[in-house]
C-alpha cells in the first residue's frame, strides 16, 4: 500500500511542474494477451484493460504520461496427459487476476503522428479467482513492478497503441521453487477528452 501511495504522490506532484505546458486527459480501452512464465499456467490468454490517461508536454517532442488502468491478467492452465499422470492435483483451470496499474511513461515523438513510449508501472492485485470462484488463499503476490515499452499512432483525437509489458519480479506467493514472471502484450485505442 505504501508503494501505491508513493506512485500517486509522484503523479500528483508532477501536475504543478508541467501545468504551464500542454496537458490532456483521456480514456483508453484495449486487449491484453498475457503469459506467466511457469510450468502449469503458461498459455497466452486474452483479457482486457480500461483506464484514464494523462499527458504533460515538456517539449513538442517529449512528454510524461501517467495513467491509471484497471487491467486483467487471464491465465489458462492446461496440463498435458503426462503432467496429469504424474500428479493428481493438475487439472485444467482458468485464473483471473485483476489489477489496478499505475504506469508512468516517457513519450518521445520523432514525427508528428508517431510516439514511442518507455517507462515503468506498478500494479496492485485487487482480486484473484479460479474458474469463476474467489481464491481464499493468495497464490499470487499483492503487487508487481514492470517495464513498459510501446508505440502509438495519433489520429487526431484518437490513438492506436501497442505495448509490451515485462514483469520485473516474481509474483509467486507460494513458497516453492517456481518463479512466476508476467509477460503481456497490450493492443488498444485511446481517445482524448480535453486538453489545456
Amino acid at each position: 500500500m505504501k508503494k501505491v501511495i508513493f506512485v500517486l504522490l509522484v503523479i500528483i506532484s508532477s501536475v504543478p511542474v508541467f501545468a504551464q505546458d500542454h496537458f490532456t486527459i483521456g480514456i483508453k480501452l484495449g486487449q491484453n494477451f498475457s503469459k506467466v512464465n511457469n510450468v502449469i499456467a503458461d498459455k497466452t490468454s486474452a483479457s482486457y484493460h480500461v483506464g484514464v490517461v494523462t499527458q504533460f508536454s515538456i517539449t513538442p517532442h517529449l512528454s510524461i504520461a501517467p495513467e491509471v488502468i484497471l487491467s486483467q491478467t487471464k491465465l489458462e492452465a492446461d496440463p498435458s496427459i503426462l503432467d496429469v499422470v504424474g500428479s493428481n492435483n493438475l487439472q485444467p483451470a482458468t485464473y483471473h487476476l485483476n489489477y489496478i496499474s499505475f504506469p508512468v511513461l516517457l513519450q518521445i515523438k520523432p514525427v508528428s503522428k508517431f510516439v514511442i513510449e518507455l517507462g515503468t508501472q506498478y500494479s496492485v492485485l485487487i482480486n484473484q479467482s479460479k474458474d469463476g470462484k474467489e481464491i481464499a488463499s493468495m497464490a499470487f503476490k499483492s503487487g508487481e513492478f514492470a517495464f513498459v515499452s510501446g508505440a502509438k499512432l495519433n489520429l487526431g483525437g484518437l490513438s492506436l497503441y501497442g505495448r509490451y509489458v515485462v514483469g520485473m519480479q516474481d509474483i509467486n506467493a507460494i513458497q516453492d521453487q517456481n518463479k512466476w514472471k508476467t509477460i503481456q502484450w497490450q493492443l488498444g485505442i485511446s481517445m482524448t477528452l480535453f486538453g489545456l
